[in-house]
């Protein structure tokens, strides 16, 4: 993946970068310019903890199950716009496709679906651009086919930044793939392209709704595929069918598992989101974020749901959160890094803050060497938390 000045980086073993805003922004105001403490280990320092665990609480609300994507005045830190982007995007998408009847598509059938390759020889059902809508419910807000007119009046803040606009005008391709054994046939769902999603966000000026334009290609993913595409001969104007290995994003249902539906995320999977809320700056920010995970170790990224219905999302290793922010007003530059690990586990983690009263999250993180573990339960809207370690506290959303 190319990584160009002005975009700020979050590596995770799990891959994430963020620069844009919400609320107070990304950056708490309040805390500590430019202050990053990253120890190797779980720490009992109680400075660093309430440290560490005040940042959290201000850019990852979604590490206690205290987000909602369409609040427009709960602010969203920059943890926050990553994860939910992962949950919401890609990984969804790859989850949903699975309830759709394939036999109903055979004209979407390839017999080979990457025609060139000599390392992959499976066929597979081929989804594009706004067609998904009529697939799958919950998406008539969506947008699976980005242009130029899509991405009018939005800029990068350099000419450095890199993927460029142009690189966004795509539509989205969703494979899945056959497999000679029955047992994994159709487990293996790849996305590529560009597509857009709402998400809502006041800055108390006049605008509230905003929009994510998430892309999956070569500069953004480290996880490629070669394919091919039909494009227009510049001389004659006709369509010609083009070779183009593209970056993607893949999951596999791994159903060996005994303990409910267990999906794998590829190693190298990534995507870049652009977000354009943040109204002290012209221009519009990228988050990137590549998974790499590796099946088999305790590095593996997973998302699973157990027999019971728990949800469980482990992102057992992020090398580093990292980004800056500048304030106009303090004038101040704010910059913060985080890493460790992420762990929920819950009936809806994802959708938590909407979740049925009395639900409860249990999670368990390690963010700069300090043990963040506990449970929140919902409230009826609120949520309530009730932490373990670093120490006893209890604090509500």
């Amino acid at each position: 993946m190319k990584l160009t000045q002005g975009v700020c980086v979050l590596t995770l073993a799990v891959f994430l970068s963020a620069c844009g805003g919400g609320g107070d922004g990304y950056y708490n105001q309040n805390s500590d310019s430019g202050s990053t403490t990253t120890p190797t280990t779980p720490s009992t320092d109680q400075e660093l903890a309430n440290s560490v665990l005040n940042s959290v609480k201000q850019e990852g609300k979604y590490l206690f199950g205290a987000y909602d994507l369409n609040n427009e005045s709960l602010s969203k830190g920059y943890i926050d716009h990553a994860l939910d982007t992962f949950a919401q995007g890609p990984l969804k998408l790859t989850l949903d496709i699975r309830k759709v009847d394939l036999t109903k598509y055979t004209d979407h059938y390839r017999e080979k679906c990457f025609i060139n390759s000599t390392t992959d020889y499976r066929a597979c059902y081929v989804f594009k651009g706004e067609e998904i809508k009529s697939l799958l419910t919950g998406y008539n807000d969506w947008d699976f086919d980005i242009t130029a007119d899509d991405l009018k009046n939005i800029k990068l803040a350099s000419d450095n930044i890199s993927p460029n606009l142009q690189e966004y005008q795509s539509n989205t391709r969703i494979y899945i793939f056959e497999n000679e054994n029955k047992d994994k046939n159709f487990q293996d769902v790849t996305i590529t392209g560009a597509f857009a999603y709402p998400f809502q966000q006041s800055w108390g000026l006049q605008q509230t709704k905003q929009k994510r334009f998430v892309l999956i290609n070569s500069t953004t993913s480290d996880y490629k595929i070669t394919t091919t595409t039909m494009v227009q001969d510049p001389q004659t104007g006709q369509p010609n069918e083009k070779e183009v290995t593209t970056g993607a994003m893949s999951v596999y249902k791994d159903n060996t598992s005994t303990d409910g539906d267990l999906y794998v995320i590829q190693g190298g999977s990534g995507f870049n989101v652009l977000i354009n809320d943040n109204p002290n700056v012209p221009f519009a920010e990228p988050i990137s974020f590549v998974v790499n995970s590796t099946p088999g170790n305790t590095n593996n990224a997973t998302y699973r749901v157990r027999l019971g219905k728990n949800q469980v999302l482990s992102l057992p290793n992020i090398t580093g959160i990292e980004g800056s922010r500048v304030e106009n007003e303090a004038p101040t530059t704010n910059i913060q890094k985080f890493n460790g690990s992420i762990y929920l586990e819950g009936q809806n983690i994802f959708t938590f803050k909407q979740d049925l009263n009395g639900s409860t999250l249990d999670f368990k993180h390690v963010i700069n060497g300090v043990s963040i573990e506990g449970q929140s339960t919902n409230q009826n809207g609120v949520v309530s938390t009730t932490l373990k370690s670093p120490f006893a506290q209890k604090f509500t959303f």
